[in-house]
């Protein structure tokens, strides 16, 4: 299989794409080449021819189609991929390998993020992220934390844009209280509300890899677009890079849940003015949909703890992390209950030395004990940055693209509800 390799034709070293430069920068003895000079010089390289012999123990069915097997140029070895596989690293002698065979029969990407957080860092990020976190789990602050894993990887994405429009119905109240001799009349207003409006999207991005969880490719959000070059070969040197295993068709169904929640904010912050506001009703669509697919850049780094794997991912360009470390149970409760129990003392205390600690008055401690307990487990919780699935698209929201064409507000009756008022008689 005909493979594409990038080495300097200084002193023969592995090259790799610099983001800042825009060319394939040698870290051995420091020239940089441009993109066309190389891709030139590739092209006139004939492909190596050294095979292997198989071994009598063939794959069957199911593995062959998720495998593939290709020939480095740089040592010969002959290695083998996840089908999906479309640029690599040989792990014998380091040469950056694209494979076109992989790009061929796949929607071609159209713009690649460049790698601008490097190796060290990404490292840096990893081992920093253990200092401080009051709930980490004590086998990570026990023992040294060592990279089981670490990829450089190119994630397929799809990128989705259009123009959303939708409508939504409410059930609103207005509620007011007077006093009408020993009665007091609660009268409440009910209202038909309803908004209809647009609203512009642009790249909202959904991984095409079946093998990353979206909860994690999520929280990696948002890249910078503007910072993309097109896709050429010679940009995935010195990573790894897979085609997307899922198509956008089957995407575009997260890409259509995340527009109706944005949609359905935007309507609902129109709504104001009232004491309750209850969803009737609702219907958008979408018009000029486009889908681009595009490369992300990720790191990838995995660490084992007592026979169990865990996943961290870095942004590549942002240097934004996430896991899926979970927050130890106990701590938490400690944490919680230690919070909660400290509160709930020192508001009694404080409602005794006014003289006002009576039975409403311990309810009140309570819920502001509770109230502290859940903002401090919710503060700790955070420091652990664990993936979570991202539910609107705001950060794809085009600018002042929001419009309002339909805003009515519908009274339809009142109703009204009496308390008699208890009459303190004193002697």
């Amino acid at each position: 299989m005909a493979t594409v390799t990038y080495q300097c034709p200084c002193c023969g070293a592995p090259l790799a794409y610099g983001a800042q430069s825009g060319k394939l920068e040698c870290a051995s003895c420091g020239n940089s080449y441009e993109l066309d000079a190389l891709e030139a010089m590739s092209e006139s390289q004939e492909a190596g021819s050294i095979h292997f012999d198989m071994p009598t123990e063939t794959f069957d069915a199911g593995e062959t189609a998720q495998m593939q097997a290709y020939i480095c140029q740089g040592c010969g070895a002959e290695l083998m991929t996840e089908e999906t596989t479309t640029a690599t690293e040989c792990p014998y002698c380091g040469s950056p390998t694209i494979l076109p065979e992989r790009i061929e029969g796949g929607v071609k990407p159209e713009k690649v993020i460049p790698f601008t957080v490097t190796k060290e860092q990404a490292q840096k990020l990893f081992e920093d992220y253990f200092k401080g976190k009051k709930l980490m789990p004590n086998v990570f602050l026990n023992t040294r934390n060592r990279i089981a894993e670490m990829r450089k990887l190119y994630v397929p994405y799809w990128l989705f844009d259009c123009t959303a429009g939708g409508s939504a119905v409410y059930d609103a109240q207005k509620k007011y209280t007077r006093r009408e001799g020993e009665w007091e009349v609660t009268y409440t207003e009910h209202y038909l509300v309803r908004r209809a409006g647009m609203m512009g999207f642009e790249g909202i991005p959904v991984d095409g890899s079946v093998k990353l969880d979206n909860k994690i490719t999520e929280s990696l959000e948002p890249y910078d677009m503007s910072a993309a070059v097109p896709f050429a070969p010679a940009v995935l040197a010195g990573a790894m890079a897979d085609h997307a295993d899922v198509d956008s068709a089957d995407c575009e169904e997260r890409a259509r849940q995340r527009v109706e929640t944005s949609m359905e904010q935007a309507l609902r912050s129109t709504v104001s003015g009232y004491t309750a506001v209850m969803p009737r009703s609702r219907s958008f669509h979408t018009e000029e949909g486009k889908v681009t697919p595009v490369l992300m850049p990720v790191w990838l780094i995995t660490t084992e703890k007592e026979g169990v794997t865990y996943t961290f991912a870095i942004n590549g360009q942002t240097g934004k992390l996430t896991c899926d470390v979970p927050a130890d149970v106990k701590k938490s409760w400690l944490w919680g209950g230690g919070t909660f129990a400290l509160v709930f003392a020192l508001a009694c205390a404080a409602f005794g030395f006014m003289g006002a600690l009576e039975g409403g008055m311990v309810m009140i401690a309570a819920v502001l004990a509770l109230v502290a307990a859940l903002v401090v487990y919710g503060a700790l919780r955070g420091q652990l940055k664990q993936a979570a699935s991202v539910h609107g698209a705001g950060n794809y929201v085009i600018r002042d693209s929001f419009k309002l064409y339909a805003r009515h507000d519908h009274y339809l009756h009142t109703t009204q509800t009496r308390r008699r008022i208890e009459q303190n008689n004193r002697k």
